[in-house]
């Protein structure tokens, strides 16, 4: 067998085999458990405020407690009882509702021990708003069918267009299917390089400066051998998304018949999610972990420890959260927000900002053509360049720092080029 994939599968069963691979499968199954049971106890022992409704006018006292969402203890007609019941602790809190004649507006001021939930505001808030087109109705004695007429919210129908030879087209990609897909692709590429930045530069580090790889590189080249080690993350990183993939066929296979999953896909297909998904956006998340997997090596290949991999990293880690924080940003509210167009052509961060432009329909077939090519070129010469520093460094034995050590690398590969000049 080749020496390559020696190196790559025996890093790749090192890895599958250990207990932090398993952890990292279970450990979102885990989540996504909590979370669901988390909801489900929420909406089961949630309770809404118990409150009083005081007001000198019982007609719009009548009114608002008819539409009230809220618990309202019907017995408590004053402000004197509502201040006991509150002291009490009967009631969470009273609102006294007043009518202004001459403005025609109605007012609400709620008093509680405890500061008002935000859903439990909203829903007072509605109501009042409710009772005072209810008053301003009937004193203009407008129909059930005006009413609804006034409530009737305008329609905004949009579409994207293209033009192909001096002619406009409509776009029929489903936007909110691609925004969705673009969504997926970045908090996957930012949950993949985040778990596997450390695993690469620890797997890297683990044997420079031993005796170990003396014995190696006498058997193979460090090039090979760095590849080999880059191509075994990789082949976990995809054993570790397919498991993902087949669990969330069976899942879906589970809860595909349920009223909810049904209302989802009437408005979106299938289809139209893996388009969304996959295509271009497939690309970016492939070129987008293979490149931050060859820069986490290539952090790694600077340490002469395996314990200084999680600093080594720590360049890796803040490249990912800018970049995932611009795609959130600026992605679906502004795609053609200046840094979004500057950063959609900037290896390591295109891969987060392009998908999202690309969803919105902001950028034409060139242009991300342009930026894959830009992204796919600067993949291949960074992963040369790794090798050639890995191959600088594998035998170091000093701990001189990141900085020294990409010195000294620099230093001995001119040296290398020089020698070879002179053959």
């Amino acid at each position: 067998m080749n020496k390559f994939w020696i190196v790559a599968l025996e890093t790749f069963k090192r890895n599958v085999k250990s207990v932090s691979f398993l952890v990292m499968i279970i450990s979102p199954f885990i989540m996504i458990g909590f979370t669901l049971l988390a909801s489900f106890v929420g909406a089961k022992f949630s309770e809404t405020s118990d409150i009083a409704v005081i007001s000198a006018n019982q007609e719009l006292r009548q009114n608002y407690i008819k539409g009230s969402t809220l618990e309202v203890d019907k017995k408590v007609t004053t402000e004197a009882e509502a201040k006991k019941a509150l002291e009490a602790k009967d009631i969470d809190g009273y609102l006294i509702i007043s009518f202004n004649e001459k403005e025609e507006t109605v007012t609400g001021e709620y008093t509680g021990t405890t500061k008002m939930g935000t859903s439990d505001e909203l829903a007072m808030t509605q109501n009042l708003t409710a009772t005072q087109l209810d008053i301003t109705s009937k004193k203009m004695a407008l129909s059930k069918e005006q009413i609804a007429q006034l409530n009737a919210q305008a329609e905004l129908k949009s579409k994207t267009v293209e033009f192909k030879d001096g002619k406009m087209k409509e776009k029929n990609a489903n936007h909110l299917a691609m925004s969705m897909g673009s969504i997926f692709i970045t908090l996957a590429m930012y949950m993949i390089i985040l778990m596997y930045a450390q695993v690469t530069a620890s797997e890297v580090a683990s044997e420079k400066g031993t005796r170990i790889m003396e014995i190696i590189l006498s058997s193979t080249s460090a090039s090979k051998h760095f590849y080999g080690k880059v191509m075994g993350i990789f082949l976990v990183i995809l054993t570790q998304v397919g498991i993902y993939l087949l669990a969330g066929l069976g899942g879906f296979m589970v809860v595909k018949d349920m009223p909810v999953v049904k209302d989802f896909l009437s408005i979106m297909s299938i289809k139209e999610l893996l388009l969304g998904v996959f295509g271009y956006n497939m690309l970016y998340l492939l070129l987008g972990v293979i490149i931050y997997t060859i820069l986490s090596a290539l952090c790694g290949s600077l340490v002469s420890k395996a314990e200084d991999a999680g600093k080594a990293v720590a360049p890796v880690t803040y490249l990912t959260i800018f970049g995932f924080m611009i795609s959130m940003m600026f992605g679906m509210s502004n795609p053609q927000h200046i840094l979004m167009k500057v950063t959609s052509y900037i290896p390591f961060l295109s891969s987060f900002t392009m998908p999202s432009r690309i969803a919105n329909g902001a950028v034409s077939t060139s242009e991300i053509l342009i930026s894959l090519v830009i992204l796919a070129v600067t993949t291949l010469v960074l992963l040369k360049f790794s090798a050639l520093m890995y191959h600088s460094t594998s035998l170091a034995y000093g701990d001189d720092g990141m900085m020294k050590t990409l010195k000294k690398s620099f230093t001995s590969m001119k040296q290398e080029r020089r020698q070879r000049k002179n053959r």
